[in-house]
């Protein structure tokens, strides 16, 4: 039933207002939930498409990668028969390319080493390939004409027939020291790693005797202890081990800004691992291709 007010006019009806500023209400807790929502979903499109992109480039960048190893290893006479793994880490690779900067990379570069010998003349070896390679490197210059890495580690295990391939093409390059006859027989003919002894020992004239070299690492090189030969009666020449221990040193230890931190006999062979700070990946790559260079064709 309707009411009149003291101005005549009808009053409205009893508890309409309060349903207005009910209403009202609603709508604007409705209106101010809105805006977070609309944020939400705005962040999560985001996201999204931050993850796509970040997917993207980490995709085109390890393809990239892959193929540039490929296309290495076939302008130097050799061809991978598996891909090498890429990763560039947890951090964002993205954010690091807009920075200027790689956080992560890791690459496992498959082994191309083979080892022949030309007209079957030990002391002929010719060695193409390198074997395999794990690179573990932080803070990688994202500059393609002069890329640097902040730090680096390589992994990689010398195997027992490169060894021999290496001793082999010394021993036939090397000059006559005038170590009379002894020093005539002495011949490698093979390398067993000893697990056990952590020794590489090195068989004299097809076992005649046996050379156990133990590698130490002094101040970022390589060196090789050596135990006391005896032929025949006596002593091996000084000249003839200072050759054996120098060619392998020298396979490993001329690597341009990369220092030997450990150096360990396994099943597999001599596994060395370098590290560098503030190193160029050119000369990295130039260092450890030299792994190949070592022993080449004595014509």
């Amino acid at each position: 039933m309707s009411t009149s007010n003291n101005t005549g006019q009808s009053a409205a009806p009893q508890g309409w207002g309060a349903h207005t500023r009910q209403g009202g209400t609603d709508a604007g807790r409705k209106r101010s939930g809105l805006w977070w929502k609309i944020l939400l979903t705005l962040v999560v499109i985001v996201a999204l498409l931050a993850a796509a992109a970040e997917f993207g480039v980490r995709t085109y960048a390890k393809n990239t990668v892959v193929d540039e190893i490929r296309s290495s290893a076939q302008k130097n006479g050799t061809e991978l028969t598996e891909d090498p793994s890429v990763s560039f880490g947890a951090s964002p690779l993205l954010l690091g390319l807009v920075q200027g900067k790689i956080p992560s990379f890791n690459a496992t570069i498959p082994s191309t080493l083979d080892v022949s010998y030309e007209d079957s003349d030990k002391s002929r070896p010719v060695v193409t390939g390198q074997p395999e390679m794990t690179i573990d490197a932080k803070d990688m210059a994202a500059d393609a004409e002069d890329p640097t890495a902040g730090e680096i580690t390589v992994d990689t295990t010398l195997p027992p027939e490169f060894l021999l391939a290496e001793i082999q093409s010394s021993q036939a390059e090397a000059p006559d020291t005038g170590g009379g006859l002894l020093e005539g027989l002495i011949e490698v003919t093979g390398v067993q790693m000893n697990t056990g002894e952590n020794t590489m020992d090195l068989e004299i004239t097809g076992g005649l005797a046996t050379l156990s070299m133990t590698p130490v690492v002094e101040g970022g090189t390589l060196n090789f202890r050596v135990e006391n030969l005896r032929i025949l009666g006596m002593d091996l020449p000084e000249s003839t081990v200072r050759s054996l221990t120098d060619s392998l040193q020298q396979t490993v230890n001329d690597l341009e800004g990369l220092q030997i931190q450990k150096a360990d006999i396994t099943e597999g062979g001599l596994r060395v691992q370098l590290h560098g700070t503030d190193v160029s990946l050119d000369e990295v790559s130039s260092s450890t291709s030299s792994f190949s260079e070592g022993p080449q064709q004595n014509s």
